[in-house]
């Protein structure tokens, strides 16, 4: 029987004339505004004492006979304050993502402690409660005061360290449409989208490129570089069967995309683009910041009229853009064919890679421009996406030491790696320091001991009581 999820489809428009783009962008600027209007009013007391919708705001608000400030109709604020109450929604959510790890690592805590916590973790209204200075209490099953306390704060220090500002709009490029605010037609073999305008009975038609059904509500992101729009929303598709192939182990790199545990290199043209785009950005980089200098000399000996024509025909940012924008569309290309040929080559029921995310200091700032252009957000998201399309499962494994360890007898040095090449200092096992983390981080699936949020420090001192507990076993066997 054949299983679908539910996917965001993004589709685009074609080139929009200045007075359709115009009207656009006054609407995605007025709709902002609404939006950040109602974050602010969504206080964590407000926000945990509402209902799973946002309808009691919304309500208060058409009661009391609000009428917009900023020129939107009805429906048209009403999807702003809907979109704000989301997005505050949205950021509880990924708070709670991040925090339950640091939860599972509590082992001294109680099992019902740890689902007391597990618990307020799973809802956003419990969390605001919790941080507004309630104490919600769990009425299917029973815990000791003491501990709901000692789980309350607990949470209430972690929420405070990790949760940074709230929610705040920072560019005005999106607007959200419920179902009765577009009509979606064709017209001449052509699909065209009519969007509710600021004016009431007036609409913006916007001409689309392909044509595929567009249901439900939507989200319209204007594309200021190209002067169009994109429409993202949700649809229905198909879930591909699921390999069956063994685990695979992947390690990133910056001169290939990926190397797994056989030794096989997927695209190890990634090292030559990545080496380019960060080149060409470090020498315009320069240059601009020599033209910086002159306007500021400019500006410094009262001739701000140079300094202005410096600042005009010399420092703009729209090339600059464009081709950020097409170094990071080639990258993607890349990503996209190395992970594609993992699944066909390896047909993986499971892939084992480290966070994806990464970060920390670099041997060089040369290194380290490098990594900064290896655009991690983008490695990690098409790494997820592409997980859910090809039916395989990504986990993430701790990657402390995975290429310091010989896969060999299990001994762990810095040194036993050297640039891009292995060799273990105690039983001389060589090999491509790349294909060693590979086979290390796929033997990290299965491992216990070392978990995904296991310190550094700790993975350490157990790979060299491993080690060791070894070592004492073949002397033993010799003796």
């Amino acid at each position: 029987r054949d299983t679908f999820v539910m996917r965001t489809i993004r589709r685009i428009s074609r080139p929009l004339n200045t007075g359709k783009w115009d009207q656009l962008v006054g609407l995605a600027r007025r709709s902002v505004t609404e939006k950040q209007s109602h974050l602010t009013g969504f206080t964590d007391a407000q926000f945990a004492d509402s209902p799973k919708k946002e309808r009691t705001r919304r309500d208060v608000l058409v009661k009391a006979g609000y009428v917009n400030p900023h020129g939107l109709q009805a429906r048209q604020w009403k999807a702003a304050e809907k979109d704000a109450y989301e997005t505050v929604d949205r950021q509880w959510a990924a708070l709670a993502v991040e925090i339950r790890p640091l939860v599972g690592q509590h082992t001294s805590w109680s099992e019902a402690a740890q689902h007391y916590a597990f618990w307020l973790l799973k809802d956003a209204r419990r969390i605001a409660e919790l941080v507004s200075g309630k104490a919600p209490s769990p009425t299917h099953f029973s815990l000791a005061a003491a501990e709901q306390k000692t789980v309350r704060n607990y949470l209430r220090r972690v929420i405070r360290r990790k949760r940074g500002t709230p929610p705040v709009v920072k560019k005005a490029r999106s607007f959200c449409l419920d179902a009765n605010m577009y009509t979606v037609f064709e017209q001449a073999g052509s699909q065209f989208i009519s969007v509710m305008s600021l004016t009431p009975r007036q609409r913006i038609v916007v001409p689309l490129t392909g044509d595929t059904p567009i249901l439900g509500n939507v989200r319209l992101v204007l594309d200021f570089e190209r002067q169009r729009v994109e429409v993202h929303y949700t649809a229905e598709v198909k879930t591909p069967t699921p390999l069956k192939g063994e685990p695979c182990g992947l390690d990133a790199g910056i001169s290939e995309v990926f190397t797994d545990e056989k030794g096989t290199r997927y695209v190890p043209e990634f090292g030559e683009v990545i080496r380019r785009a960060s080149d060409e950005i470090c020498d315009k980089g320069r240059k601009r910041n020599k033209l910086f200098q002159l306007a500021k000399k400019a500006e410094a000996k009262g001739d701000p009229a140079k300094a202005k024509r410096i600042h005009k025909f010399n420092l703009g940012r729209k090339k600059q853009i464009a081709t950020q924008r097409r170094q990071r569309t080639e990258m993607e290309r890349l990503i996209n064919t190395a992970i594609r040929q993992v699944a066909r080559q390896r047909q993986p029921q499971t892939i084992a890679t480290e966070k994806l995310d990464i970060r920390g200091k670099a041997q060089s700032k040369k290194i380290s421009r490098r990594v900064s252009q290896w655009t991690r957000s983008i490695l990690k998201e098409r790494t997820e996406f592409l997980a859910s399309v090809e039916g395989f499962q990504r986990q993430q494994v701790n990657p402390a030491y995975t290429s310091q360890t010989c896969p060999t007898c299990g001994f762990v040095h810095k040194d036993n790696r050297q640039g891009d090449t292995f060799q273990c200092l105690y039983c001389g096992h060589a090999d491509v320091a790349d294909r060693v983390a590979a086979i290390n981080l796929k033997a990290r699936l299965f491992d216990s001991e070392i978990t995904l949020w296991t310190p550094k420090e700790r993975v350490k001192k157990i790979l060299l009581d491993r080690f060791n507990a070894r070592l004492g076993t073949f002397l033993k066997l010799r003796v």
